[in-house]
């Protein structure tokens, strides 16, 4: 029954004194089923109902914990219990293995069971009289390397469309725009940046402009800038900035990205774009809505119900290093494309929730909130510090590491230039990295510490590091102090350069003319999920800033501008004050909702 043809409109008559053969019964089953699925696709949609959760075990071995999908085709797939195995045996590893990035997909899949005998000879040439008593409707797992169109997986496409800004040797940059606006409305665009297999840091910018477009400042281009502070191989951003327009009737409302306003620095090599980039929205004053539907109810049924063959579920996205002889997982995501099918009773819930309490704030209140008495926060000790990055360096050990070898790093960019910084290094000791956001930093000699004292599971290794003052680079090294059977060490490094401030010169700096601004000023994120902010101060040499949240239990923020969303949705306000200037001040407002 892995039939495709499920919109049938033939059943069995049924009559006294009617034959029933095998056809009959067959077709009985398949048109119920039929009908079913049809009715799970049309009505339902595809995706994850409820479960399927992945969780890694280790650095080679996942769980796929009990859950309910329905495929494309709207076939129910159960996984009734907990799913364990390595990675390398699942379906697909072998052949996409040094891709470096797979993707864990789920499918429907039908096999035959319990063997019974057949009372008509079955025919076959060994005289067997056996058949198949069952049918088992189950899932089967499977690794690829393919990543899947937008459109392949989702309706998001009748309403929004990704355009590729930048992508080249594991750097991508792509905007999410919608496709329609209606005059006096903003248009949002989700600026989406990733890297793959890039050791150093990426910081980028380039401006957004169109004939009826202005930024919600009033100013005709949008600026999008990035620069990476916390450095990883593998990371994906997003950031949210919102266009008004200005138009007043229909029109072709093309906004585009100047290529001379592109500038793309990786470590110390810079990169342009050979063409501008068009994003085409159309300005109308037709209610999207109606849009929407128009276009959904012009699609093709057949398109629907039959170009299903190379979709499927995407249950995780694993980065791997693999050699001759092993593996290990380097990184992980779970459920990479949000492929979640709401029920009516969540989407209820969710409307009941957004209507009462999720508001987005408009200019206005944006502009009287930050003029309001500034709210009490803790007191942050006041330095001469600026310019501060980290990250995590991974340094492989090998499959049969040796007490008192070294083992190094490859040298990486640290992010501030040329010159003299200072580095400071920790092992980061979480008891799984991949999947942990808390965990030890073990600074100096473990062995210090006994292990009733504190549980450290990291191998004891001495940590140096060698910074080339001229290349603007790191390179750390360790030495294995005991036998371990950890396969690789994290290392989670700091750099940073003081700066000295002349006082005599911020003496000058008229007061009316500083000016505190955070970007972004508006973002979405996930419930307990973290972003980086940037404040920059206008008009006066000092650019140190102090955060602080403006009301309590609305998540946190760090000296270095990192959010941490609370696990309660809502619209929370961010606050960042001028140290040199405490009267001056700027808000961004953190929009937390489980919707992607």
């Amino acid at each position: 029954m892995n039939n495709k043809q499920y919109y049938l409109s033939e059943r069995n008559n049924y009559f006294f004194g009617k034959l029933m053969t095998v056809r009959d019964f067959e077709s009985e089953q398949t048109y119920m089923n039929s009908k079913r699925r049809l009715g799970n696709r049309m009505l339902n949609g595809s995706g994850i109902v409820s479960g399927l959760d992945v969780i890694l075990v280790d650095n080679k071995t996942f769980s796929l914990e009990p859950g309910l999908a329905l495929d494309y085709m709207g076939r129910e797939i159960v996984v009734s219990e907990p799913y364990v195995r390595r990675l390398n045996v699942i379906k697909g590893f072998e052949e996409n293995k040094d891709k470096g990035v797979l993707y864990l997909c789920l499918k429907y899949k039908e096999d035959l069971k319990e063997t019974t005998f057949s009372v008509a000879s079955s025919g076959k040439s060994n005289g067997v009289s056996e058949e198949y008593n069952r049918v088992n409707e189950g899932y089967e797992l499977f690794l690829t390397a393919q990543k899947p169109k937008d459109e392949e997986l989702k309706l998001d496409y009748l309403v929004n469309q990704t355009i590729e800004v930048y992508n080249k040797d594991g750097i991508k940059i792509s905007i999410i725009s919608g496709k329609y606006v209606n005059p006096g409305n903003c248009l949002k665009l989700t600026v989406i940046f990733e890297k793959e297999n890039v050791e150093m840091p990426i910081n980028y910018s380039f401006d957004v402009e169109g004939e009826f477009f202005k930024d919600i400042n009033g100013d005709k281009k949008l600026k999008v800038s990035y620069q990476e502070t916390e450095i990883s191989t593998y990371k994906t951003v997003r950031k949210d900035y919102f266009v008004y327009c200005d138009a007043s009737t229909d029109a072709v409302g093309d906004i585009s990205i100047d290529k001379h306003s592109f500038k793309l620095k990786s470590g110390k090599d810079e990169y342009k774009l050979e063409n501008d980039v068009k994003i085409p929205v159309s300005i109308k004053t037709m209610p999207i809505r109606d849009i929407i539907v128009n276009d959904y109810y012009s699609k093709n049924f057949l398109d629907i119900v039959e170009n299903v063959d190379n979709k499927f579920i995407y249950l995780a996205k694993f980065h791997i290093v693999t050699n001759q002889l092993t593996y290990f997982i380097e990184s992980f995501e779970k459920h990479p494309f949000n492929q979640y099918l709401y029920s009516n009773e969540l989407i209820s819930l969710l409307q009941k929730y957004s209507s009462s309490t999720e508001k987005v704030p408009v200019i206005e209140e944006s502009k009287k909130k930050s003029e309001e008495t500034v709210p009490q926060v803790k007191e942050i000790e006041k330095t001469k510090m600026d310019n501060i990055v980290t990250g995590v360096e991974r340094i492989n050990l090998g499959f049969n590491p040796k007490v008192g070898k070294s083992y190094y790093s490859y040298e990486f960019v640290h992010g501030l230039g040329e010159g003299n910084v200072a580095v400071v290094t920790a092992i980061d000791n979480k008891a799984n990295y991949l999947t942990d956001s808390k965990g030890l930093l073990v600074f100096g000699d473990k062995s210090i510490f006994s292990k009733e004292e504190i549980s450290i599971s990291a191998p004891n290794v001495k940590v140096g590091a060698v910074v080339n003052s001229e290349k603007g680079t790191v390179r750390l090294g360790v030495r294995l102090q005991e036998k371990t059977t950890a396969q690789a060490v994290d290392i989670r490094w700091w750099a940073f350069r003081p700066i000295e401030v002349k006082e005599e010169e911020e003496d000058l700096v008229i007061d009316e003319n500083v000016r505190v601004v955070i970007t972004p000023n508006t973002i979405r994120v996930k419930p307990l999920e973290q972003v980086r902010l940037e404040a920059h101060i206008d008009g006066a040499i000092s650019q140190e800033v102090r955060w602080g949240m403006a009301e309590p239990n609305t998540g946190t923020i760090d000296n270095n501008g990192l959010y941490t969303a609370p696990s309660k949705e809502g619209v929370y306000e961010v606050k960042a004050y001028s140290v040199k200037f405490e009267n001056k001040s700027d808000s961004a407002y953190i929009v937390v909702s489980s919707e992607s």
